[in-house]
């Protein structure tokens, strides 16, 4: 941990962030606290251990960051280097590798968006939790660097659902990102997420667990809502509208907060009550009224009951043409062919929509439509590789006549 200690010292590209107490300028509270360089102390705080200095401090300044991105960069990269030791010295300053310790950052950086996007009405940074550790690395999604944060609205609903615990659902037609934008929030906020595809076929034991039998004893295999709320994942309950009603009823208290009973587990998870780091996340096609469009066949009309659970319902949209051209630019795609691909992804979307077309056409088709169509002197035929080629034959040929239409033989 070596490059923590040294944190203090790199000011260059980077913005250090002011003590609540003395207004001094750091790159971590507690290193600043534990050097002794803090000059306004409350004084019936004077002379507790610097541990113990931190935490009142992280007390009486909630919303204050106590760590900048530099530093909290350092430190995941510090502490993958180091498999997840950490010293007794580093743990003083707050720095230990326990359950979720987190940082809080501006999250304008964490998003790569500008301070106008993520602030507060009165000017000031939109702050958001980052873990500086990785209790569950394996669960954290990988951040896809292309990736645009395209609906900032949408992007605040799910930061809102992630750091109050307040259970969300976001609906919209296939092809906008709805659990795209989830796993990447959770990506670049270092938080271990895990997704729970639901069908017809899903069964109460898949979600909550069941008892099997192994050598002539029985145990209990915990589905994956009793982990996420032991041990505090963000819960994707994906397609939640194609699940029917009577097996979405096992959420009703896990949606109101409460602990989650299983009269059939094993003693030590009989009742499982929700970490403090556990979110719920539903998507859907819908909105719980059921398909009104009749493209979605097999959604269900949900239990008015379960569905005024969710504390945040939000609508995910396509994105908007300016981002879109914007995306493909940034991948190397001339501007006029970018403005061409958007006007074809438009029209499709509209065709897809009326019912003319099968599937839609999202962003990473879009892109690799284009990789493919330049790379071979022909956008139609990176269309039809990415694209057309998947679908149905009566889609494929409306598909193929737009395509030909805007971008000819």
């Amino acid at each position: 941990m070596d490059q923590v200690k040294e944190v203090a010292a790199e000011n260059e590209g980077s913005e250090c962030i002011q003590c609540s107490w003395c207004g001094e300028y750091s790159h971590h509270i507690g290193q600043h606290l534990l050097k002794g360089r803090c000059n306004n102390i409350p004084a019936e705080l004077v002379g507790l251990e610097p541990a113990e200095l931190f935490k009142k401090y992280k007390a009486m300044h909630p919303d204050a960051p106590t760590m900048s991105q530099l530093a909290a960069a350092k430190i995941r990269e510090a502490y993958k280097k180091a498999d997840g030791k950490v010293s007794a010295k580093d743990e003083v300053v707050s720095y230990a590798i326990a359950e979720f310790k987190t940082e809080l950052v501006p999250a304008h950086g964490v998003f790569g968006l500008k301070l106008s996007a993520l602030s507060r009405s009165n000017g000031e940074p939109l702050m958001v939790n980052v873990n500086v550790n990785t209790p569950f690395p394996e669960l954290v999604p990988e951040i896809r660097e292309d990736y645009v944060f395209g609906d900032v609205e949408l992007l605040k609903d799910v930061l809102m659902m992630l750091e109050t615990g307040i259970p969300g659902y976001i609906f919209g037609h296939a092809g906008t990102g709805k659990s795209t934008i989830i796993s990447q929030v959770c990506a670049r906020l270092n938080r271990p997420m895990i997704r729970a595809q639901h069908t017809a076929s899903t069964e109460e034991s898949q979600i909550v667990g069941q008892i099997l039998a192994k050598n002539g004893s029985t145990y209990f295999e915990p589905g994956l809502l009793s982990l996420a709320m032991r041990l505090g994942w963000v819960y994707l309950a994906d397609e939640y509208d194609f699940a029917y009603p009577q097996i979405l009823g096992i959420y009703q208290p896990v949606l109101e907060g409460e602990a989650l009973t299983l009269k059939e587990a094993t003693p030590e998870w009989r009742t499982v009550k929700p970490h403090a780091k556990f979110a719920f996340i539903g998507t859907g096609n819908t909105n719980g009224s059921g398909d009104e469009t009749g493209l979605y066949q097999g959604t269900n009309i949900q239990n008015a009951a379960n569905f005024s659970r969710f504390g945040i319902v939000a609508e995910s949209q396509y994105m908007k043409a300016a981002q879109e051209i914007d995306m493909l630019v940034n991948i190397g795609v001339d501007f006029d062919s970018a403005k061409n691909l958007v006007k074809f992804a438009t029209e499709v979307r509209s065709a897809y929509i009326s019912g003319k077309v099968s599937q839609p056409i999202g962003p990473r088709e879009l892109k690799l439509a284009a990789i493919v169509g330049l790379a071979r002197g022909n956008l139609s035929l990176g269309i039809n590789k990415a694209y057309a080629n998947k679908m149905p034959s009566v889609s494929a040929q409306v598909v193929r006549e737009i395509a030909q239409r805007i971008f000819g033989v």
